[in-house]
């Protein structure tokens, strides 16, 4: 086959590097991609937003399948376009990607079908989030209703931290046409866990499960981030597991009954309290960085496992897992999320040495001059396997301290709390 797979971020170089050992790819290709990427697939100067763009190029290369990696393209309609053209895609149309795209249409999607979440209320206006801050208590959660790379959702303790987000978001619109709505939730407590399956829109396979790291600082303080590290899988009693089922069973079965075609990932960001496993949000994709850590876990053809999900044959494909353990931890530039610094010089990763054990997945680099420099707000993801969780953390710190540069900052504690769930 010859696979192209949209973005140019850590997440995407570890779906190239996964789909580059499949014995059905003739070639790869990846728009934009990345200096980093293009040592497995040639990379392509293409708006992965622009539909018609994307379409013209698998006409012109004869492409059999084109792989969404972010959700900007899912979110633009680039999947309906290239439907429309006969390509088949890995990734659900925009309607459904609305699950993603709108928190707004996410919370009544759940509940519409009974999917078990935090109460909330959606606010279009400042006097319909003034009223919601009356009608609810504190700690509270505000989401902004778009897409915001992970840095739409804040914590409010009080009135004061609320007002000033609202004020944020929907007067300064400091996250633009994202922020113009909100959602204003309760504040949910318990551990997080990332829970993602794919799906043919007909049945569903479920990966191992992880964990990402969302704020910048250890102990989970700071701001939010697109995501300082993840690991999995994360170990859940039985009981657990028969509840996140049922949270995919009523999904699937919703998006059925709402008439929408979903063929891609399905990714469920859990808080698993007291009552049992409630829906934070519902992502469109593969995380950014839980695909780090799952992707190496997966003893099977992900091109393979992407088609069957395009052609609505999931059910009769293999999906196996390796044993052991995979810890990813993030390394991110200065100042990073508000405005991070880049151009600054990278050492260590000329001899970087990788395996079996030890993965280096870029996000935000560039090679100018011959040299690797920092270009992103996330530069690096390294990731390693080990037969147990403590034995990749080990391994994944040990990668990372071979890398320096100007302002490199990374979390200390990813993985350091070994999740067993009952």
């Amino acid at each position: 086959m010859k696979i192209l797979i949209l973005g140019s971020g850590g997440r995407e170089h570890a779906l190239v590097w996964k789909a580059a050992q499949s014995r059905l790819v003739q070639k790869l290709y990846c728009a934009p991609g990345s200096d980093a990427i293009s040592d497995l697939a040639e990379c392509i100067p293409l708006d992965c937003c622009d539909g018609t763009e994307v379409a013209g190029f698998c006409a012109e290369k004869c492409v059999d399948l084109v792989i969404v990696g972010p959700e900007r393209p899912l979110a633009s309609g680039v999947v309906d376009v290239l439907r429309r053209a006969g390509v088949r895609v890995f990734g659900p149309g925009q309607a459904a990607a609305k699950l993603e795209s709108s928190k707004a249409f996410a919370k009544r999607f759940m509940a519409r079908h009974r999917i078990p979440t935090a109460h909330g209320l959606v606010c279009a206006t400042l006097e319909q989030a003034a009223a919601a801050l009356e009608a609810m208590k504190f700690p509270l959660v505000v989401k902004a209703d778009g897409l915001a790379a992970g840095k739409g959702v804040r914590v409010c303790q009080d009135r004061e931290e609320a007002e000033e987000t609202i004020e944020d978001f929907m007067r300064l619109k400091t996250l633009q046409a994202a922020g113009q709505t909100v959602v204003i939730e309760e504040c949910l407590s318990g551990p997080e866990l990332s829970a993602l399956a794919l799906t043919d829109g007909k049945t569903y396979k479920l990966l191992p499960h992880s964990r990402d790291y969302k704020r910048l600082l250890d102990g989970d303080k700071g701001p939010n981030t697109g995501g300082m590290g993840a690991f999995a899988p994360v170990d859940v009693g039985p009981q657990v597991q028969q509840a996140i089922q049922a949270v995919f069973d009523a999904a699937l079965a919703g998006l059925r009954a709402d008439g929408l075609d979903y063929r891609g990932v399905l990714y469920a960001g859990l808080m698993l309290t007291a009552q049992g496993p409630k829906v934070l949000e519902f992502n469109c994709r593969f995380g950014d960085p839980e695909a780090q850590a799952l992707l190496p876990l997966l003893d099977c053809d992900i091109a393979a496992l992407a088609l069957a999900c395009a052609d609505g044959r999931l059910g009769s494909a293999e999906l196996k897992v390796r044993p052991g353990a995979c810890v990813c931890v993030s390394i991110a530039s200065e100042n990073y999320p508000r405005a991070p610094m880049t151009g600054r010089p990278i050492t260590g990763l000329e001899d970087f040495s990788t395996g079996a054990d030890l993965m280096l997945f870029h996000a935000g680099t560039a090679h100018p001059a011959g040299r690797w420099a920092t270009a992103g707000g996330r530069v690096l993801g390294v990731t390693a396997w080990g037969p147990d969780t403590t034995a990749a953390r080990h391994r994944a710190y040990e990668g990372v301290s071979r890398i320096r540069f100007n302002g490199m900052h990374y979390r200390r504690d990813i993985a350091g709390e070994i999740l067993a769930i009952r």
